[in-house]
Formats: structure tokens, sequence, C-alpha cells
């Protein structure tokens, strides 16, 4: 496997690249199958034909929250749930954001983290994901 993000060779359970310190899976200049440079906008190698989509090739959620948890957290803080996602600020500013609306984005940030809890199951999110598909 190689780092998207600098091209330098590494192991496939590798959660950040030797070279450059970052996630190999994030960025957009190498390709992480054959370590062919790519541009920004690629979606497809044109070397090896492999998928540059990053969100087919995040890394899977090594622990998924259950859903007894994930409601738990909804009900009790549902900024510390969030953060079991990785999504931490995330969580914070949409707490601010249901307080500035008065209440009323609540449906909204309901189906943000009821998307959220079910792409976790299969894949980590990002810190910005927002109504996340699987």
């Amino acid at each position: 496997m190689f780092c998207r993000q600098c091209g330098k060779e590494g192991s496939e359970n590798a959660v950040a690249c030797v070279g450059c310190g970052v996630s190999p899976l994030n960025g957009t200049k190498f390709c992480n199958s054959c370590g062919e440079a790519s541009a920004e906008k690629a979606i497809v190698c044109i070397k090896c034909g492999c998928s540059l989509d990053n969100i087919t090739n995040v890394a899977a959620n090594p622990n998924p929250v259950t859903s007894g948890t994930a409601i738990l957290w909804y009900l009790l803080c549902y900024p510390v749930g969030y953060s079991q996602w990785g999504q931490t600020t995330k969580g914070w500013v949409s707490l601010l954001f249901l307080l500035i609306t008065f209440g009323y984005g609540g449906i909204v940030l309901l189906v943000d983290y009821i998307m959220c809890y079910q792409a976790q199951k299969t894949r980590q999110l990002g810190e910005w994901d927002f109504f996340p598909s699987k």
C-alpha cells in the first residue's frame, strides 16, 4: 500500500505514514494501490485502474458504537456521541447550532446523528462528515 499524500510505500495496517505522518488513505496526490502520481480530482488511477475515491478507501471502524450506546449518548449529551466517532468539534458546534435555532435545528441534527451512527458501523468518519452514506 502507498500513502495517498506523499506516495511512500507502507504497511496495509498503518495508521499513519512514516514519510509524512498523515493517514495513508488521506490525500489525493498518489494511488494507494500502485503509488503512481494522480491528478487531484481523478477518481481512477490511470496506471492500475484502481478507484481513488476516498469514501471507498476509508479504513473500517475497528470499534463501532452499539445502538444502545448511541441512544444513551444522544439522550444525555449527544456531542459525546459524536466524539466517539471522531467528530468532537462537529458535536459541540451542532449543540451551539441547536441553541441558536432555539431547538428547531434538532430535527436536522437528529437525522445527521442517525446517519453518522449507521455509517460508523462500517467505516471511520471524518471530523466534518455531514449526512454520511455507508
